[in-house]
């Protein structure tokens, strides 16, 4: 079904927001005398004018995402089983997270189909997908092997759509209907995504090619996310991986929102999803869907709206992602996004020729590809002129009557755009944390925007190099085998990990229904991942009603699967929720996790490939 698109307009209030901050950074920065007299020196004139301009952009950019945040069209819901889907999960080395994803992915929707992309993998990531794929024919397997594997996430989803696209109706108006998603190994996707997806808003009107949905830090509640180091080092991960939260769901979730008024909508590397039509018309363009840029999720955005297609973004629904707890793989993650974004400003002449954008398109996608020089210029132009006023004895900085509106206005400038996201974050995004909470994290979200100063200049280090190869960025499971863990105990041992009378008495029960039990093994191991995945976010995030309903998930289907081990190994935990021994329920963890794989492997062997 398709309707004709809402038309959204950029508020009027910019005009507003640019007259008052305008004047007020002039104030500041050429008439309060703090930086010397406006006047007496040209070159110092027009580095404060620069810095004028620059900080009165800024905030009128800010004061508008914050605005379009507050002031939200939402998305209507539409049916999700009008349109054919698929998702692409490229891979290399991801055997810590992909069996859950594949379970979350396929046990949440029916319908879709799950190509796993192994990037010739060198750990167990193809063999795990392949004892999925004996539970369940939705999940498929692209194999790449090098030299031709290994050469970019691009790379890999053009070899994809080439298989998906051979295996799909030729038809063009079947592949308009037919959707192709985006996940990281990592990627969960809300309840209510392909709903959504297929909404009116989104794929239900004919003229969108792509929608991004949002993001959220799937580990926000992980208390102890470097389960190897001390207190302070897991106060700082926990502190980083809010950060990334709030970033994704905040401020960056308000740049998509004004995006949609503007018309420049921008993918994301998760959670992203493209008609196959779409994708078929960019190949014919550029002779491939995605191209080589570092950030090639913003650069397919960029030539699909080349291209004349509408983006589309859905806050109402969500991708959830593991956030980084370690600074130092965040400052190189970000590095590379950055150095990627820079790199698609080649793509913007092809855009401005192709007369798809409108006015405040050109202004938004202009000043969002700019900010890294803007931010370099800030980052230059500030401490020299600091230190020009100073060395001249401008003692302004410190005393006169003039120094609590250069201090007032100051904070307005550097900390109130930033902090603000902090308090949204609590009321909007309506996550359990305090006030004190919420005013804490604010303050923390501050210093982390200005992380930016060190990952664009590292960013632009690296261009000005040549240099576009990284490597892949750990996951946070990698290395955690060193953990101590409990042995399997002896009572646990004696039980059984399969009664194969209960399936066969269940059979019989319907009648000699052989078609029943299998899709009733076959659903307990495609689904285990998936629980599996939930108990240990539950217990990390020592929330005990998850991990009550974890674990009561587990028990209940264990019991009426016979899997005596695993539901007793559950019951088990239940006595370490009960006295809220969460360092002991993470102790035991790994005894249901083996528990449960060897029960799994048990019904392959003796239910599915005998």
């Amino acid at each position: 079904m398709s309707t004709r698109p809402r038309r959204l307009r950029v508020s009027p209030l910019i005009f507003l927001f640019s007259a008052v901050y305008g004047s007020l950074a002039a104030l500041v920065f050429c008439f309060s005398g703090a930086f010397g007299d406006f006047g007496e020196h040209p070159l110092r004139d027009v580095g404060l004018v620069i810095v004028t301009l620059i900080s009165s952009l800024a905030l009128t950019y800010i004061s508008l995402l914050v605005h379009t945040y507050l002031v939200r069209r939402k998305n209507r819901s539409g049916n999700s089983e009008t349109l054919t889907w698929h998702v692409m999960i490229p891979c290399r080395d991801e055997e810590s997270v992909i069996a859950e994803t594949v379970s979350a992915a396929r046990t949440t929707f029916p319908g879709l189909h799950v190509w796993v992309i192994d990037d010739d993998s060198e750990d167990a990531t193809a063999s795990i997908v392949r004892k999925l794929q004996d539970f369940d024919d939705k999940v498929h397997l692209i194999s790449r092997r090098r030299p031709d594997a290994r050469t970019g996430k691009g790379h890999a989803l053009n070899a994809a759509y080439r298989v998906i696209s051979d295996a799909t109706s030729q038809d063009r108006k079947q592949r308009h209907r037919t959707v192709i998603g985006v996940l990281d190994a990592d990627g969960f996707l809300s309840g209510n995504a392909l709903d959504l997806l297929a909404g009116p808003d989104a794929f239900g009107e004919d003229t969108v090619g792509a929608v991004q949905l949002e993001v959220w830090m799937k580990n926000r509640g992980d208390r102890l996310p470097r389960p190897l180091s001390g207190g302070f080092k897991n106060f700082l991960g926990r502190t980083l991986i809010r950060m990334q939260d709030i970033e994704f769901r905040t401020s960056n979730s308000a740049m998509q929102m004004l995006r949609i008024k503007t018309g420049t909508v921008g993918m994301g590397g998760n959670g992203q999803f493209t008609r196959l039509s779409v994708l078929d018309d960019l190949d014919a363009d550029y002779g491939q869907p995605w191209g080589r840029k570092l950030s090639e999720d913003y650069e397919l955005g960029l030539n699909i709206i080349t291209r004349g297609h509408r983006t589309h973004y859905v806050p109402e629904a969500h991708v959830s992602q593991e956030a980084l707890p370690y600074t130092r793989r965040l400052l190189t993650q970000r590095t590379r996004w950055a150095q990627g974004n820079m790199e698609c400003a080649e793509l913007l002449p092809p855009l401005r020729r192709s007369g798809n954008l409108r006015g405040s398109g050109w202004a938004e996608i202009h000043y969002f590809m700019g900010q890294p020089w803007l931010l370099m210029a800030n980052l230059l132009l500030g401490p020299l002129l600091f230190v020009l006023a100073l060395t001249e004895g401008r003692v302004g900085f410190a005393s006169g009557s003039s120094v609590q509106w250069v201090a007032l206005l100051a904070a307005v400038f550097l900390i109130l755009p930033y902090f603000l996201w902090g308090i949204l974050y609590k009321y909007i995004c309506r996550e359990d944390i305090s006030l004190i909470g919420g005013i804490f994290y604010g303050m923390g979200y501050l210093f982390y925007v200005y992380l930016t100063y060190l990952y664009y200049p590292r960013a632009m280090t690296r261009m000005a190099s040549g240099q576009t190869s990284w490597a892949k960025t750990a996951r946070n499971a990698d290395g955690t085998s060193l953990l101590p863990t409990a042995a399997l105990r002896d009572e646990l041992l004696a039980l059984p990990l399969l009664d194969a009378q209960i399936i066969t008495s269940l059979a019989e029960e319907l009648d000699g229904a052989e078609d029943f039990a299998r899709e009733l093994v076959n659903t307990f191991g495609l689904i285990w991942p998936r629980r599996w995945a939930n108990l240990r976010l539950a217990v990390a995030a020592e929330d005990r009603t998850a991990t009550a309903d974890a674990l009561a998930s587990i028990r209940v289907a264990s019991e009426m699967l016979g899997a005596e081990r695993l539901a007793r190994g559950a019951a088990d935990l239940d006595e370490y929720l009960d006295a809220e021994d969460y360092a002991g329920l993470r102790r035991e963890l790994p005894i249901i996790g083996s528990v449960g794989e060897a029960t799994v492997e048990e019904i392959r062997e003796r239910f599915v490939t005998a």
